[in-house]
């Protein structure tokens, strides 16, 4: 509902192919598996739309067959959408830490398996993944 209603603020030339992108993933129920791809979709066409930045592919009509999001959008597109809303991911990070902060000790160290956590993350066509840690001097409650 929200994606449809930010649609009305793009150029008339940048909707059609969205809302064709909503039918599409609108489809996407049969089991668990679409639900979450149909989910990782919305999810970046919101932080397109929050950026009022619509970038390939879905600036264009959807395919026949839709694949992963990460085998989709090119990793270029990807990074662009993330920094330019980085300034939104902070303020849903410490919105985020505020609502952990309220649950048990234990489940604060829970993670997922690396091999799961490696299947959802995008994959280059050349070359290699490299995931670094990052640190901060930011005090969190």
């Amino acid at each position: 509902m929200l994606a449809r209603s930010l649609v009305q603020l793009l150029p008339p030339q940048e909707k059609s192919p969205l809302r064709s992108w909503f039918r599409k993933l609108g489809q996407l129920t049969e089991s668990e598996k679409d639900t979450k791809m149909r989910d990782e979709y919305m999810w970046f066409i919101l932080m397109m739309l929050q950026c009022q930045k619509i970038r390939e592919p879905f600036n264009k009509n959807p395919p026949p067959e839709i694949e992963p999001l990460r085998d989709l959008v090119p990793a270029k597109v990807y990074e662009e959408i993330l920094v330019a809303n980085s300034e939104n991911m902070t303020w849903l990070d410490k919105t985020n830490l505020e609502q952990e902060a309220e649950k048990v000790e234990s489940d604060r160290y829970k993670t997922c398996p690396a091999g799961i956590f490696l299947e959802n993350q995008p994959h280059p066509q050349e070359g290699i993944i490299c995931y670094l840690a990052a640190f901060s001097d930011q005090s969190y409650p």
